[in-house]
């Protein structure tokens, strides 16, 4: 990525996903500190900011006019206003994680300026983190690049046709609060029949973390495969998950994903 701006990366909004963007990017040594700077109207924010070693800028037109990459990370509902600002700002490329808003809106109200998509989830700032990202016809390949590496560096990134950028929301960009609310029920199922509150989240939170490892070992494997593996024919485990089954999980999961999706089209809206 060539630029003449002074940043590479600006941040334009900068609550919990912004902070793990830019902790993230640093972490995994793709940018320093020292590259990214950060628009936030709230004192706390700019205060943590600067604490953390980032450059704090007055408004959302400085970030568009001294940094390359201008990351959108505002709520759905602070969109307007923004963009309002940002009319007229010489805009390299706009990076927006900002759910339900479309590359057409964004273009609709700064120009046909190169848009890039982003779906990301708070785990990448421990490197762990999941994307999925679209781009406009107007951005370039190596800027784009820029921005997938910058994601791939703290986990893994996937390139998606923009229609189904809502429909990650509730694939990856939500499911972390699905994963610690479970974490949560099954916690206080524990703590119910007696066990101790710190070895049941020990144990709890570990399983869930093995088991993901386990499902990286082998991509092809079928995920029923990992399922058979845990259940003994006649035994404990195929119990508890005949249980879930007539239990329905799988409606409840789809019909969870479905509210998550319309809220993120309505969002847009």
């Amino acid at each position: 990525m060539r630029t003449k701006k002074q940043y590479p990366l600006g941040l334009i909004g900068c609550g919990h996903m912004g902070f793990a963007i830019a902790r993230g990017a640093v972490r995994g040594e793709y940018l320093e500190r020292r590259q990214i700077a950060i628009c936030d109207p709230n004192e706390e924010i700019q205060k943590q900011a600067r604490i953390e070693g980032y450059q704090v800028m007055t408004s959302p037109r400085e970030i568009a006019e001294e940094c390359h990459i201008v990351l959108l990370a505002v709520k759905p509902q602070e969109i307007g206003p923004v963009l309002e600002e940002l009319k007229g700002a010489k805009i390299t490329t706009l990076l927006s994680i900002v759910t339900g808003v479309s590359i057409a809106r964004l273009q609709e109200a700064l120009g046909k300026i190169p848009v890039i998509r982003a779906m990301p989830n708070t785990p990448l700032q421990i490197m762990e983190g999941s994307t999925a990202m679209c781009r406009s016809e107007e951005c370039r390949a190596d800027e784009y690049d820029f921005v997938f590496q910058l994601f791939n560096s703290m986990g893994v990134t996937r390139t998606v046709p923009e229609a189904q950028i809502n429909a990650s929301v509730a694939v990856h960009g939500s499911t972390p609060a699905y994963i610690y609310y479970f974490a949560e029920c099954l916690i206080n199922d524990a703590v119910a029949r007696g066990m101790d509150e710190e070895a049941a989240r020990a144990l709890i939170v570990q399983t869930i973390i093995g088991a993901g490892s386990l499902l990286q070992t082998d991509s092809r494997r079928p995920i029923a495969a990992f399922i058979d593996e845990v259940c003994s024919k006649g035994g404990t485990t195929i119990e508890a998950v005949n249980s879930l089954r007539e239990e329905k999980l799988a409606d409840i999961l789809h019909n969870a994903s479905e509210k998550c999706v319309k809220r993120a089209e309505e969002l847009g809206d």
